[in-house]
């Protein structure tokens, strides 16, 4: 029974010696291998890529999927073969490339048409990779096969599988298990280490076997013929361990160290991918940077040059000749972005530049060349640059002072030449004035009527209500006789009488307006023939004389002329007519007693603007009209400022566009004047209810309206042209 118990004690020992007496692998050289040299030889179902290194070198491969491609990482070693890519062509390998991925860590990447299957070998001079030309089926699956070769065994290790007796009783004949083609075991242990029973299972697998220093404890167990397979995992599942193979080696944890391994493997890949993000986060700032610094040196470049082509800064004083020099100033200043109070010069650096920048890549990893600062050399016109750029105006002598730059000074003179300091052109405005009752002035035309032009024997007529004429006149066709094929109510013949048709009597209109003015005007007291007159919408020809008509109301005392004013003005002044009175009011404060003065005035005021299109000439106006007068009503202030008049405002506002010559009327300055008439007979039309009988009443409307007749016209008035001063020394 002794014997039999110190069977397996011996054979622990034994196993322990052969674990201790096996040399290192060259894993522990310290010296990295060198790749040297990629070749690739095709083969009729097959290509093999040799990878050439100094000696062997560890190494991890990875197939990607999209874009297909191999990726090979040999640790430790230096990549010393070619930058460029080398194109194979031979499918399914399109190229290969390779570099330094980092330090210690030498990348090979071969890029792929399809995702195929490989096999990597390792040779004593370097690795050997297999990739097989044909397309793998549908069903297949892409591996990373890495061929080992198991070791030598023991031929009479190798020979049929049999029991291996390793008890501490002697055991009771059993059947044999399947075995698979490996050798069956059996043994039997009390209390025995877990790290021994797993080294003698290792022993008996000829495999490489790695405990962890968490495998601990003890355990009892009794096998009988089992494959060593089935022995380590009901070893491992009985003391809660975990098998971990990888390239021909089985390593043996603990459940509780194989989750913090795990744990801390993701969390080192956690690290590894935000550690890569940082980097390549800050490449691209530093590329930013760069980039900056780049766009920064062209833009300070371009200035620099801008600022040479300028030329030095100069004084001129400029004096004027048509145009206003405060107006002048503002509108440069507009263009120039000059505030009034002038900006300060500024110098070009000295011609070596701006300082150095470095160039890529190595602006990534160590940032900016250090920015030295350019002393510029000494200016000889420090005081003047001192002062700044600046543009002021002098009334007195209507000039302006100018402080720029060489060049663009040149460009202010030629625009103030050429565009600012011209003459403009002269409008007279000869404007009437008409107080009119209103059915008179219904009597001269502006009730505003329809009309249309007809064509009649090549010739252009006029057509409206009550009208039908010739425009140029040429039929000889008398007022109230209709064109052939036109139709319209007939006017009055021509003739003094009939040009007015107005009751002598009752003083209303008998009917027409001024677009029925007849095609014949009384001129010298002869009926001569001339261009009818019209009006559309407002406008008069200048070919028809309603001075005439207007004096022949006069005689029937029905207009009153306020004013007949005449004035000249640049184009886009203001021309204005005023004519009225002021209105005392006295205003009681606690200094006294105060007179002020508020004005009641007829005025007019036009701002002419030119506009000449070819050989016509037109002219926008903004025409304001205001009419205020004294009122009859007095307002009661029930202090000693008495009871001052109510001011009756009227006002007409307007913007047209004209022909020069032609006549603007403006209406609608209006006035109602309410009458009520009582007659009766005394005593008995005082009677209630009957006394309507003994009285009438009569209620009278009156309304008059003032009417503005404006007609514009362009002064030929031949001026010369400014030029502008000698610049001031």
């Amino acid at each position: 029974m002794n014997a039999e118990r110190r069977i397996p004690i011996v054979l622990v020992v034994v196993s322990l010696a052969l674990v201790l007496l096996v040399p290192t692998g060259p894993g522990a050289q310290t010296d990295p291998a060198r790749l040297s040299n990629v070749t690739v030889t095709p083969h009729p179902d097959s290509v093999t890529v040799f990878v050439k290194t100094s000696r062997d070198a560890q190494y991890k491969a990875d197939l990607v999927d999209s874009p297909s491609r191999l990726v090979i990482d040999l640790e430790n070693t230096v990549y010393a073969w070619r930058k460029t890519p080398l194109n194979v062509g031979k499918d399914p390998v399109k190229q290969i490339r390779g570099g330094q991925y980092r330090q210690g860590v030498a990348r090979l990447v071969l890029d792929l048409s399809r995702t195929v299957g490989y096999a990597i070998r390792e040779e004593s001079d370097g690795l050997a990779i297999v990739i097989p030309t044909a397309a793998p089926p549908a069903s297949a699956v892409s591996t990373n096969v890495t061929p080992v070769t198991p070791a030598p065994q023991d031929p009479q290790r190798a020979a049929t599988p049999r029991p291996v007796q390793l008890a501490q009783a002697t055991p009771a004949p059993a059947a044999p298990a399947p075995s698979n083609g490996q050798r069956l075991i059996s043994f039997d242990f009390k209390d025995a280490d877990v790290v021994n029973l797993l080294r003698i299972l290792a022993a008996e697998s000829n495999k490489n076997v790695v405990i962890g220093d968490d495998v601990k404890g003890k355990m009892s167990i009794t096998l009988k013929n089992v494959p060593w397979d089935l022995a380590l995992d009901t070893v491992l599942e009985t003391r809660g361990l975990r098998k971990l193979e990888k390239d021909g080696v089985l390593r043996i944890v603990s459940n509780e160290q194989l989750i913090k391994e795990r744990e801390a493997a993701a969390r080192v890949e956690e690290a590894r991918m935000k550690a890569e993000s940082d980097v390549r986060t800050k490449l691209a700032e530093a590329q930013l940077k760069e980039q900056e610094a780049i766009d920064k040196k062209r833009l300070a470049e371009a200035a620099v040059a801008e600022l040479r082509a300028r030329g030095p800064l100069r004084e001129e004083t400029i004096r004027l000749s048509y145009a206003d020099p405060e107006e002048v100033a503002k509108t440069l200043q507009g263009i120039l972005g000059i505030p009034p109070s002038g900006v300060q010069a500024q110098i070009a650096p000295a011609a070596e530049g701006m300082p150095p920048i470095a160039a890529p890549p190595f602006s990534a990893l160590y940032g900016t060349a250090p920015q030295v600062p350019l002393v510029p050399p000494p200016s000889p016109t420090a005081e003047v640059l001192a002062k700044g750029i600046t543009i002021r105006a002098y009334k007195p002598t209507n000039s302006i002072f100018i402080r720029h730059y060489e060049a663009d000074l040149e460009r202010i003179k030629t625009l103030i030449r050429e565009k600012l300091d011209v003459p403009l052109p002269q409008v007279k405005i000869e404007a009437r004035m008409e107080i009119l009752d209103r059915d008179d002035l219904f009597a001269i035309g502006v009730q505003w009527g329809g009309g249309g032009i007809l064509q009649a024997n090549q010739n252009s007529i006029l057509v409206g209500r009550g009208f039908t004429s010739d425009t140029q006149n040429n039929l000889g066709v008398q007022g109230g006789v209709p064109v052939s094929g036109v139709f319209g109510p007939p006017n009055a013949a021509s003739g003094f009488s009939n040009t007015l048709p107005v009751s002598g009597t009752t003083g209303l209109p008998q009917g027409g307006n001024l677009v029925n003015l007849p095609i014949g005007a009384v001129l010298g007291g002869g009926l001569v023939p001339a261009g009818a007159g019209g009006i559309a919408f407002g406008f008069t020809s200048s070919r028809y004389n309603v001075n005439l008509a207007l004096e022949a109301l006069r005689l029937l005392s029905k207009t009153r002329t306020l004013a007949r004013p005449e004035v000249v003005t640049v184009e886009n002044g203001t021309a204005t007519i005023s004519l009225g009175e002021e209105i005392p009011y006295a205003t009681v404060s606690s200094a006294g007693t105060q007179i002020q003065f508020k004005e009641a005035v007829l005025m007019l005021e036009v701002i002419p603007t030119v506009i000449r299109e070819g050989d016509v000439t037109r002219i926008k106006m903004k025409v304001t009209i205001e009419n205020n007068s004294r009122s009859n009503t007095t307002v009661n202030l029930g202090t000693t400022a008495g009871a001052p008049p109510v001011i009756n405002k009227r006002k007409a506002k307007t913007e047209v566009l004209i022909k020069e010559g032609e006549r603007l009327v403006i209406g609608g300055v209006t006035t109602n004047l309410d009458q009520d008439e009582t007659r009766k007979i005394p005593l008995f039309g005082d009677i209630p209810v009957i006394g309507w009988l003994f009285k009438q009443t009569a209620s009278q409307t009156t309304g008059r309206e003032l009417v503005v007749f404006i007609t514009p016209s362009v002064l030929k008035v031949e001026t010369a042209q400014a030029q502008p001063a000698t610049p001031k020394k």
